[in-house]
């Protein structure tokens, strides 16, 4: 079993959460109980949603209980004037005296089931809403951190990459339009793959757009339009290449260049 995935695929959190199946539910008590990373990352789960749960803990309204208890007041029976010439006898009125102390016997056992049912429905719902907030929150932090985990990977690839002895850093400077600018081609011949890094470069105006080119026996090869960005963007690989030119341009780019601004020969 890959540990790491099955704690990334968010089932630990949907048993938190009681959405699982009876089967599913003990399929992941087993592996917790077989891998203790499984049943850290679980007890960590776990605690969290205690923890949410305790913080957003409902204090019951004064007047739910104000208003049974004026239901209460209410129902008490009124006392009964007694006839002179009552005949009941005294099982009679035995029966008589509990059925008017009845309402005192019953009342606090409704009283009771009331604040129970409110509590019980009231603490469902919001315990149902508590943990798919807290569901949502968990998917958003592993998604934010596959999105980091991917970004760490990527500049690791990168730098391996670059230090490769089979890569060539080619690096490419404005000219008289564009002074100052400089940006680096990076290529390895083994690989056959092509980075292009921006190293300083102005936005362009608006409507206009970088376009990025190969150059071979004076003909120039189109790789792209882009737009300014931190990371190093992957362009086609082309050997056997002269130079490589960055052109300013309508955005869409265009089939030849008009306008050069940057440019960087191939030294063989």
């Amino acid at each position: 079993m890959n540990i790491q995935e099955y704690i990334a695929s968010g089932i630990l959190e949907q048993y938190a959460l009681g959405t699982l199946s009876s089967g599913e539910e003990r399929e992941v008590l087993a592996n917790a109980a077989q891998y203790p990373e499984i049943r850290a990352e679980l007890d960590k789960i776990e605690a969290a949603l205690e923890r949410y749960a305790i913080s957003d803990a409902i204090t019951p309204p004064t007047e739910l209980i104000t208003d049974i208890l004026k239901k209460i007041d209410d129902t008490k029976p009124s006392v009964p004037h007694r006839r002179d010439d009552d005949t009941s006898d005294k099982s009679g009125n035995r029966f008589g005296k509990f059925l008017s102390w009845l309402p005192y016997i019953l009342l606090p056992l409704l009283l009771l089931t009331a604040i129970w049912g409110y509590f019980g429905h009231r603490g469902n719902k919001e315990s149902q809403e508590a943990r798919l907030k807290l569901g949502e929150d968990l998917t958003d932090c592993r998604t934010e951190r596959k999105q980091l985990r991917d970004t760490i990977n990527f500049y690791r690839a990168a730098i391996k990459f670059v230090n490769d002895e089979n890569t060539r850093a080619i690096a490419m400077e404005g000219n008289e339009k564009l002074p100052g600018a400089s940006t680096t081609i990076h290529t390895n011949s083994a690989s056959q793959i092509t980075y292009f890094a921006i190293n300083d470069l102005p936005v362009p105006p608006e409507g206009r757009q970088y376009q990025l080119w190969a150059i071979k026996d004076g003909t120039p090869q189109s790789l792209g339009v882009f737009d300014i960005s931190p990371d190093p963007i992957m362009v086609d690989y082309v050997p056997g290449l002269d130079a490589y030119a960055v052109s300013l341009e309508q955005r869409g780019g265009v089939a030849v260049p008009t306008d050069i601004r940057i440019v960087g020969a191939v030294k063989s």
